[in-house]
């Protein structure tokens, strides 16, 4: 049985989980089917397949073993079943299992029982899922059968074009995790193998559509296909703190604005600060964000010490002369909240409130700031939690909204479901300083921040 060579790793790695990320045409099926056919032949445990909707197993993973158990000359020692799926191996007892693991319903899983420990556990086409708690619920029930020695749980997944879908997302944090064997595999690693028109297709695609060929079959996802800030790029526009700091030694600290979109109840409130560069460009640090939801509902008076607390951490933080004059930009319709900190805060603090809110006329001023690399985001590993006292890793509530954001079916509105307090936050500082037609300069192309300064070691 021939494999793939980049999904040779799934036999010889002595991780527990394997999770694989793929563009279209990337032969990811077929090898997790002769992964599964292996296991099947060669050991006496049984063996899960899952995905989102059960109807959708027989026609994709099921036929795909099925297919590689015929190609092995084994098909007289199976037994198909259909209702329910499973096949049975005759000649060891081995039984391969199908599960729908989608849905509301969290606790379906629950009655899963094979008649022997499991060897593997496959969750195909993950970005299926309605969320990341589906997944976790899932495996929580399915472990219990994993066996100790020879269990594998193998993830395969193809992205979705939003960055910030909890899948593509999922994916990044796990290739931080020790316990997870990463692969991200495309059309390229078995172009050798593919038909003479699977090629030319995909070929096609390349040349008349090279966005939409990036991400069907290389699995690119930083396009933000549909996304209101589509001009932001992570790869670009997410920076290290150490690089920061150096630009704003380098460069030096023309003024600083902190955009603020405040609620109470449902929605969020988010401090966003910027750094106005001397060569125009702004820095967006280390912000504040509280989500009612997770944190409890506060009033303003007991949300402005946590508030204080962050202010005067990231002042210091970032070196702020105490001579500076800070700019905060409030939502207008929020009106409470600018109220207090102007009554508490000194003179140093100016509070304005941005009324001028047309909606495609403030994404298009970010999308031009993103675009002409004036615009950057402090990628600190995740966020402080200044309600809790805890820093929470790998969540960027301003990134998943640059990264999420949708426009509604009539594009002159954002879509209400996705949350927006954060980039709304951003909108209303970067709006206030570049509106302003003196504000308008950008730097010459030797002082921009470029991404080759990254690869020659961030010699800023």
């Amino acid at each position: 049985m021939q494999v793939i060579k980049p999904y040779q790793k799934l036999w010889t790695t002595d991780r527990t989980y394997a999770i694989i990320k793929s563009g279209r045409d990337a032969g990811k099926s077929t090898s997790i089917a002769k992964r599964v056919f292996d296991r099947f032949i060669s050991l006496e445990l049984d063996i899960l397949i899952t995905r989102s909707n059960y109807g959708d197993l027989y026609k994709s993973m099921y036929n795909e073993i099925i297919a590689i158990i015929n190609e092995e000359n084994y098909t007289q020692f199976i037994i198909e079943r259909r209702k329910p799926l499973k096949i049975i191996n005759k000649l060891n007892g081995n039984v391969i299992f199908f599960e729908g693991i989608g849905g509301a319903d969290l606790s379906r899983t629950k009655g899963f029982k094979p008649n022997k420990k499991l060897s593997l556990i496959v969750v195909d086409e993950m970005q299926q899922l309605p969320e990341q708690t589906n997944l976790e619920q899932a495996l929580a029930t399915f472990r219990r059968h994993l066996d100790d020695d020879e269990g594998q749980v193998l993830l395969a997944f193809n992205p979705e074009p939003q960055n910030a879908h909890w899948a593509n997302e999922y994916y990044r944090a796990c290739e931080n995790d020790d316990d997870f064997l990463c692969l991200f595999t495309s059309y390229l690693d078995i172009a050798g193998v593919l038909s003479p028109k699977d090629l030319k297709a995909i070929l096609r695609e390349k040349e008349v559509n090279p966005s939409n060929y990036r991400y069907l079959y290389l699995g690119e996802t930083a396009g933000l296909f549909g996304g209101v800030y589509h001009t932001f790029n992570r790869d670009i526009h997410f920076l290290k703190e150490d690089i920061m700091q150096n630009l704003v030694k380098k460069i030096g600290i023309h003024s600083v604005i902190i955009g603020i979109d405040a609620a109470t109840t449902i929605d969020s409130t988010s401090f966003i600060p910027m750094l106005i560069l001397n060569n125009g460009q702004v820095l967006s640090v280390n912000q504040f964000f509280q989500n009612p939801k997770i944190n409890g509902a506060m009033s303003n008076d007991k949300l402005y010490p946590y508030v204080k607390q962050w202010l005067d951490g990231m002042l210091l933080r970032w070196n702020i002369p105490r001579t500076m004059m800070i700019q905060m930009v409030f939502d207008s319709a929020n009106a409470d909240l600018r109220i207090v900190m102007a009554n508490r805060l000194t003179n140093r603090f100016i509070c304005s409130a941005y009324s001028q809110k047309n909606i495609i006329q403030l994404a298009q001023v970010m999308n031009n700031a993103f675009s002409r690399n004036v615009l950057y985001i402090l990628d600190e590993g995740g966020i402080q939690n200044y309600m809790t006292g805890r820093f929470e890793y790998n969540y960027n509530p301003l990134l998943l909204a640059l990264e999420s954001v949708l426009w509604n079916d009539t594009g002159k509105k954002f879509d209400p479901i996705i949350p927006n307090d954060t980039t709304d936050a951003m909108t209303y500082g970067i709006a206030f300083y570049f509106k302003n037609p003196n504000a308008l300069y950008f730097p010459p192309k030797k002082d921009f921040y470029e991404r080759s300064e990254i690869d020659v070691g961030r010699n800023i």
